[in-house]
């Protein structure tokens, strides 16, 4: 089992907060995001881990390396000002040849949550958070009790809930999810799509399957109001979570 983090994003919407440093590297609770999930999967004992970088590409690899007994592979997306996950995971491509967790690098949570989705019985499995989601949040609509469509231009009454941003893929869809965001790159030049364009014709064709993670405390930091949020609430939750 390896990792793929897409952190080559600047992180725009927090500039006023975070100015020049990488949004993967914005701290909370005095550790940033990047080691926050670092740590959390080495205490899980995933070690293997791809980061797609960009912005300060430099800066993240050695902010990386900080945590030891790890192997970093690190891929290059030159265009990150242009481009978004989609296109960063499409570069990572030839890094997707076994099972692998996929996470979003602004995403704050407990180590249970990892822990949860390695333990599912299923072998394509997302993390949901039931909730009614706003119309930045990726959501998902499911059917017969697996993920039938997935993006943020969804019917918000129709969605189980939000994406946070990590989950679980099997080896033997890779080719498939592969030749999807191909298409998504390639043929259809959407390279400043999110990657969940994808996934979402990956699953009419592969069942992806769900955990609940509504009760493990994370949070998506894209706005100020996120970051603030997961200072004051969501860290102290982590700390205080009994699992």
């Amino acid at each position: 089992m390896k990792a793929i983090i897409l952190a080559a994003g600047r992180g725009n919407r927090l500039k006023t907060v975070s100015e020049e440093t990488p949004k993967c590297m914005i701290e909370v609770g005095k550790k940033s995001l990047m080691h926050h999930q670092l740590t959390a999967l080495k205490n899980i004992g995933v070690t293997d881990i791809v980061v797609g970088v960009g912005y300060r590409k430099d800066d993240v690899a050695a902010h990386a390396r900080e945590i030891g007994g790890m192997q970093f592979t690190f891929v290059d997306n030159p265009d990150y000002a242009t481009t978004n996950t989609a296109y960063t995971l499409w570069l990572c491509r030839d890094e997707m040849d076994d099972d692998f967790l996929y996470l979003n690098a602004d995403v704050l949570f407990h180590e249970s949550l990892i822990s949860r989705l390695l333990n599912a019985s299923e072998d394509n499995v997302l993390a949901l958070d039931n909730k009614r989601c706003g119309a930045e949040e990726v959501k998902a609509i499911l059917k017969d009790d697996a993920i039938h469509h997935i993006g943020k231009k969804l019917d918000q009454g129709k969605c189980y809930g939000e994406f946070i941003g990590i989950g679980q893929f099997d080896k033997s869809i890779n080719d498939q999810f592969i030749g999807y965001l191909d298409e998504t790159v390639n043929e259809k030049m959407l390279v400043n799509e999110y990657f969940e364009y994808a996934l979402d014709m990956l699953v009419k064709e592969v069942p992806f399957h769900y955990i609940d993670i509504s009760d493990i405390p994370c949070i998506e930091i894209d706005f100020p109001e996120d970051l603030k949020h997961a200072e004051e609430v969501v860290y102290p939750e982590i700390r205080e979570y009994n699992w």
